[in-house]
């Protein structure tokens, strides 16, 4: 099931309030909706650490088996990003995040295909950014048609960018816009 009401979910919980009329789970869509100082996923030794020190409301959303979870109406092998954080302001910013063993370029194309699943919330966010975190080196990119239109799909559709880092990627609210030369 691919969440109906994500755009309604966010509505409420960006503010701290209750989901309504959920068809998933709460628990399983929800990691942490709150103003912790840094918030954080992690799966097999990889990580990626985002830390609030503009102190906003920052929902972790659970994107593969929670806000999407494979059933008859949607196929196992249905590409999809690991977590959505979205971040408080007159019009939300949202994070995907793909934690990932060796595959980068999957991983770029979990991430294209949630923009593909949720277009009306992405298109209403301020920014969008992609984060992939893969736990061998980083294959060279720069030049792979995958990644080009990934970036430029986020830079000029959603006004964000794109980060690939091995093993833990941590970063300040405030540096999310910034790019590594």
């Amino acid at each position: 099931m691919i969440c109906g009401n994500l755009e309604k979910c966010i509505a409420r919980t960006i503010k701290g309030e209750e989901p309504e009329n959920c068809n998933n789970c709460k628990d399983e869509c929800i990691e942490s909706s709150d103003e912790r100082s840094s918030v954080k996923c992690e799966e097999k030794k990889k990580r990626y650490i985002l830390n609030n020190t503009r102190k906003k409301h920052i929902v972790s959303y659970k994107m593969d088996g929670g806000i999407i979870c494979v059933d008859a109406t949607v196929p196992a092998q249905t590409p999809k990003c690991d977590y959505l954080y979205v971040v408080e302001g007159e019009r939300p910013a949202a994070i995907l995040v793909e934690l990932k063993g060796v595959d980068v370029r999957k991983a770029m194309g979990q991430i294209d295909s949630t923009l593909m699943l949720f277009p009306k919330f992405f298109r209403s966010c301020s920014n969008v950014y992609g984060r992939i975190v893969v736990s061998s080196s980083i294959p060279r990119l720069k030049a792979e048609p995958c990644y080009l239109k990934l970036k430029r799909k986020l830079m000029t559709s959603y006004g964000g960018n794109l980060k690939i880092q091995e093993r833990q990627l941590e970063e300040k609210d405030t540096e999310l816009d910034k790019v590594k030369p």
